[in-house]
């Protein structure tokens, strides 16, 4: 991961605002989703997963920031259907990805990886669904806990769609 590439990237939000991604973790940790896409029926359980435990972490000291794929009507879409209350940014170019070094796999293992099956009847049991996908559909998504300032207190690259980092271990590292 390089912090120093990523920080000065200027995204844009689902609110449509600009948000220079360092300036998230300047004051206070911040935990870093990137999502694989903003209609992938996986991404969007994680995300809310971190909704639900989004009061805990603000009261930790940390906020969540959300960076995926897909234009800002997929991105806006997201986090209304979700109910998101943190920034959910758009990185429709992987500036940001390749900044902290995201995985790709190829289209096919993407549908046909074992690993990633239970994960999807869980999340669509859930009630997730799939939505449409942004332009890079076989990025994998990835996990950091950053701040204050550039230390990354936690990494977690995905090795497959439901390969999400652990809420506990991320909560844990909050609260070290």
């Amino acid at each position: 991961m390089d912090v120093a590439r990523l920080g000065p990237l200027v995204l844009t939000g689902a609110d449509g605002a600009q948000h220079r991604v360092g300036d998230h973790w300047e004051q206070r940790p911040v935990i870093l989703v990137f999502l694989r896409h903003f209609g992938c029926l996986l991404c969007r359980e994680h995300a809310a997963q971190l909704r639900e435990h989004y009061e805990q972490i603000q009261a930790l000291g940390a906020d969540v920031i959300a960076i995926g794929t897909g234009d800002r009507r997929y991105a806006k879409a997201f986090v209304t259907d979700e109910a998101i209350p943190f920034p959910v940014l758009v990185d429709d170019d992987s500036a940001a990805a390749q900044a902290v070094s995201a995985r790709t796999i190829p289209f096919l293992q993407l549908l046909f990886d074992p690993r990633s099956w239970p994960g999807g009847v869980r999340a669509r049991r859930a009630g997730f669904r799939i939505h449409r996908s942004g332009q890079r559909v076989t990025q994998l998504g990835a996990t950091f806990v950053i701040g204050p300032g550039s230390t990354v207190r936690y990494a977690h690259i995905d090795r497959h769609s439901a390969d999400h980092a652990p809420l506990d271990s991320v909560l844990e590292t909050l609260a070290a």
